[in-house]
């Protein structure tokens, strides 16, 4: 079969089609645009129960032996570090990983501090996570013990991927109803979720610890290429 020769009624008809599927698209866009945007201000208007605490801590940031977490964040990031790669009597957890480089909570430290995305995430869901164990337990999240601080963060799993799962519009209903969370720390804690796990893990296999566990050597020149003309 030859080619569709240029200027054709069929080659007119697939530019037609296209225009006509990008104006179908368009409008969808639109809707996702304004729901972005009408979610973005409602999230605004109920953290405002939150930006006078998280003001606070903002001022006391970088005072002590950790670049961003203030101590109660610490408290709280440590709390579910322990949680999310726990340790036992034959696996490392990150509670571990300080026996042969910096402590786990250090290397977090590191990395929230390097994103302004996760600084915002951060701040919200560790002070979500003490405002949840209030809420539910009458104390702050550390406090709890191991099995409550579990079924918290359990909970705080099981909130986001009921979020995230579902047809279109029942997602978008799931995160908007979700909002009205806020207070009780659900909504900030869900959203944090994801990413301390993620982070988490990040510290845990990055750590010499994990390695030895692993019987890994490590990358070679893991501090880098060396100048020559210089002692390691």
């Amino acid at each position: 079969m030859g080619c569709i020769p240029s200027g054709s009624s069929l080659q007119g008809m697939g530019s037609r089609s296209e225009a006509f599927l990008k104006s179908m698209a368009s409008p969808k866009r639109v809707v996702a645009n304004s729901f972005r945007a009408f979610r973005g201000a409602c999230v605004s208007i109920a953290s405002r129960v939150l930006n006078r605490e998280i003001a606070r801590r903002d001022s006391l940031r970088g005072q002590g032996s950790l670049r961003w977490f203030t101590p109660e964040e610490a408290t709280v990031a440590e709390a579910l570090a322990s949680i999310i790669v726990p340790s036992d009597d034959e696996t490392p957890g990150l509670s571990d990983v300080d026996v042969l480089g910096p402590s786990a909570i250090s290397a977090l430290d590191r990395i929230v501090a390097g994103s302004k995305e996760k600084q915002v995430l951060y701040s919200r869901g560790l002070l979500s996570f003490d405002l949840w164990a209030i809420d539910q337990l009458g104390c702050k999240y550390a406090d709890l013990s191991v099995i409550e601080q579990t079924k918290i963060f359990k909970a705080a799993e099981e909130d986001f991927e009921g979020q995230m799962t579902g047809h279109a519009m029942g997602k978008a209903w799931r995160r908007i109803s979700g909002i009205t969370q806020v207070a009780n720390g659900k909504f900030f804690a869900s959203q944090l979720y994801p990413e301390i796990r993620s982070d988490c893990f990040r510290v845990f296999y990055t750590s010499r610890v994990s390695w030895v566990w692993l019987e890994y050597d490590g990358p070679p020149m893991d501090q880098g290429y060396l100048r020559l003309d210089r002692h390691r």
